[in-house]
Order: C-alpha cells, then sequence, then structure tokens
C-alpha cells in the first residue's frame, strides 16, 4: 500500500495538471503577414503619415515601415486587440500575469525625431493601466534588427483588451535625414490559466480523500 508521501505525491500532479497554463500572442497578425492590399490586417494607421508594408522585414515577407518623409509630423500604427485585432477578450483567467512585450527594430531618425510605444489594458470603465511613452530610438541601428523587450504590468480585474501604440514623430527634419524605422515580429507573451476539467477536480478530491483517510488511519 502506498504511504502518506506518495498519496501527497499523487495529489500534488493532480493539482499540478489542473494548474497547466497557455501562451498565446496577446496582439493579432504581429508579423504583418495577413495584409489587405497595402496594410496589414488587424492594423490601424495613426498620425499624419500611415505606415506602409514594406518587403524589408525580420522574418516572414513583410514589416512595418514607419516613416515621416518631410516637414513635420508623426507616422504610427495602433491596435486594440479585440477591436482591431479579432482576439478573444481577456477573461478572469488572464488576471494577475505579466506580459512581456517584445518586437524587432531598425532605422534611423532625425536628430529631431524620436521612436516611441505604449501599451494600454482597457476595460468596460476605460483604461485600467498604462505603461507611460516608452522612447526606443536611442538604441536603433540603421543595419541591424535589434529586439525590444518591455515588462508590463500586471494585468488587472476588469480587462478586456490590449491597446498598443508604435509611432515615429518628427520636428523640423535636420541634416536631410528622415524618420525611417522599421517594424516586425511584435509580441505580447499573454499566459491563460485553464479552468480545470470537471474530472480533474473529481481526481484531485479522491486523491486528497485518499490522504485524509491515510492520515485519519494513521492516528487511530
Amino acid at each position: 500500500m502506498l504511504n502518506l508521501k506518495a498519496h501527497a505525491a499523487i495529489a500534488t500532479l493532480c493539482l499540478a495538471g489542473a494548474a497547466g497554463a497557455a501562451t498565446t500572442n496577446g496582439i493579432a497578425n504581429g508579423g504583418f503577414e495577413v495584409v489587405n492590399g497595402n496594410q496589414p490586417v488587424g492594423w490601424v494607421g495613426a498620425d499624419s503619415s500611415a505606415p506602409v508594408l514594406s518587403n524589408d522585414a525580420h522574418s516572414g515577407a513583410h514589416a512595418m515601415l514607419l516613416s515621416v518623409p518631410g516637414g513635420f509630423g508623426g507616422s504610427g500604427m495602433l491596435q486594440d486587440s479585440v477591436a482591431h485585432g479579432g482576439l478573444a477578450a481577456l477573461t478572469a483567467a488572464n488576471v494577475g500575469d505579466t506580459p512581456v512585450l517584445s518586437f524587432w527594430a531598425k532605422g534611423d531618425v532625425s536628430p529631431t525625431g524620436n521612436a516611441k510605444f505604449g501599451l494600454s489594458y482597457i476595460g468596460d470603465s476605460g483604461v485600467l493601466y498604462d505603461s507611460g511613452l516608452q522612447f526606443f530610438h536611442g538604441d536603433l541601428s540603421t543595419s541591424t534588427w535589434k529586439q525590444f523587450s518591455f515588462q508590463a504590468a500586471a494585468i488587472p480585474a476588469g480587462a478586456k483588451a490590449v491597446y498598443l501604440l508604435i509611432n515615429t514623430a518628427v520636428g523640423p527634419l535636420e541634416g536631410g535625414r528622415v524618420n525611417a524605422v522599421y517594424i516586425d515580429d511584435v509580441q505580447l507573451t499573454l499566459t491563460t490559466a485553464p479552468v480545470p476539467e470537471p474530472e480533474t477536480y473529481a481526481l484531485l478530491i479522491a486523491g486528497l480523500g485518499v490522504v485524509a483517510a491515510v492520515a485519519r488511519r494513521r492516528r487511530a
């Protein structure tokens, strides 16, 4: 007959099976491979100069080029993961998760320009978390793709969607340089804890019952 430690191990394994989690991308079409004409599905252009698809990609066939070709203005793209991306809404199973946002970029900006992103969680009552603007132009390379990562805050209760904005902006151009920043392979590591199946609960309860029975017999 199994001893008390063995029964406890069985119960622990049952619980571990119930606590398994799945990781998905919380951003739709992060590689910009699903397109409609010259625009990626799931993304919306922002600012004064709309981003365009580029064949200069980190992986796959496409990247997005955020470019301000002259004068003064900005170029950006944004996504609400539900409204624009068509992904399922966040649920209670996502609460407490701390996703990492990452993307690959390369390019150049004018001395008067910048490149930045912002990440938010949206609920029925509005914005529940805002990362603020995170600038990354100082680490860009004009010849090599570099990966940028950002640790987001824990997803709060009531969050329904992820909102991401990536853009460049430039003042009066200097030295003939323009903002030209390529973005590709956007990833938000979203971990969802699945709800255990009824059979898992039954197995766990049975295992705990055996442990309790063994404990009672030992006390007797």
